[in-house]
């Protein structure tokens, strides 16, 4: 495998994971100035591959999250005194809708529905959310994977944290970029079932990070992936 392909797939492996062992998960809350929220959650390891497949919400679309009480005009989820507010505020006066603890909540949502379908090399679903550019990428490595006869065989073990890393809107054209920290276990395995890369005993600490882009002056009120890195 070339160092170009692991360090896509590097950046891509946390996000799939999402949706093995999600009852186990412990999180972060995001920058909300008034600090992190501490998970009790501690690894654990995978016991047997199926029993660790959830459903999960498919997306950044706000009709399919749960109802939220109606929250005051300008209370965007950060302080007056965040870098961020006057960003976060001038996307709320578009989307009367929006909020940053809201947003976090479908990013998460987001963050397994499509690293799920690039697991299952569904390059039709991932269309529908990622921008040309990210597709691209996405596309290359399902395919030099299959032409490998590799597959990923991982577990998370927990998401230490998700926050929000920077904002900015032009026009109407808002991007918002999230900060995914978690540990996992990273392993490729060929498809003899050996193991081509990783160590199944060995926890890794991933930093992901995904930007998110939306018109916020259309109706539609999904956000595209716009790019992807890690730390």
């Amino acid at each position: 495998m070339d160092d170009n392909l692991f360090l896509i797939i590097m950046a891509l492996v946390a996000g799939f994971i999402i949706l093995q062992l999600r009852r186990s998960l412990g999180r972060k809350g995001g920058y909300d100035g008034k600090g992190d929220h501490s998970s009790d959650s501690k690894p654990q390891k995978k016991d047997a591959p199926q029993d660790n497949i959830v459903s999960i919400k498919n997306s950044l679309n706000q009709d399919d999250r749960p109802t939220k009480a109606p929250h005051q005009k300008n209370d965007v989820g950060v302080p007056k005194s965040s870098p961020f507010y006057a960003t976060l505020e001038k996307i709320n006066s578009f989307d009367k809708d929006f909020t940053l603890s809201s947003f976090i909540d479908g990013a998460e949502y987001a963050y397994g529905f499509i690293l799920s379908a690039f697991w299952e090399g569904n390059c039709k679903t991932l269309g529908n959310h990622l921008s040309r550019d990210v597709l691209g990428e996405f596309e290359g490595v399902i395919n030099d994977m299959k032409g490998a006869g590799q597959t990923f065989d991982n577990v998370l073990n927990d998401i230490e944290k998700i926050e929000l890393n920077d904002a900015s809107i032009n026009g109407t054209m808002a991007e918002i970029t999230i900060k995914f920290n978690s540990h996992m276990t990273v392993v490729i395995k060929n498809k003899d079932g050996s193991v081509a890369y990783g160590d199944p005993e060995k926890v890794l600490s991933v930093v992901d990070i995904w930007t998110f882009c939306r018109d916020v002056a259309r109706n539609d009120p999904n956000w595209t992936l716009v790019a992807t890195s890690n730390e």
